[in-house]
């Protein structure tokens, strides 16, 4: 009986280090997916990034039809080319923001992973030996 239980104590270790070996592994999986993934769109694909995000207002939007009884001035075509350009600028910021948070987050995972896979791995790899 006391045998049956310090197999399963050693099995349970086991399974423990081999599975956070995994998690470390993956997670370093993943962040060298995404990291390639923002390079690509950086780089290689930088329309990939572009979502045609920009909506005009309704003060520069000739398409807009207003709603009963809704007043809407008409802006001038310079401040709409002014706004567009902002908006513009605005857009591509945060495209580069997110780009950055994208590479930060997966720096810190391979960071935080590698460590946690070498680690349990060594001990995983004397327990079986």
């Amino acid at each position: 009986m006391e045998q049956s239980t310090i197999n399963k104590i050693t099995l349970i270790k086991h399974f423990y280090f081999f599975l956070v070996s995994l998690i470390g592994l993956m997670m370093m999986v993943i962040s060298l997916v995404g990291s390639i993934n923002v390079i690509l769109r950086t780089y290689v694909f930088p329309k990939a990034d572009f979502y045609g995000s920009y909506y005009t207002s309704p003060v520069c939007d000739t398409n807009y039809v207003s709603a009963p009884g809704e007043k809407i001035i008409k802006a001038a075509a310079e401040d709409c080319s002014k706004q567009e350009a902002v908006q513009k600028q605005r857009d591509e910021e945060n495209r580069q923001s997110q780009r950055q948070r994208d590479i930060v987050t997966y720096i810190s995972m391979f960071t935080v992973g590698l460590p946690l896979f070498i680690l349990h791995w060594r001990i995983a790899r004397k327990k079986v030996e």
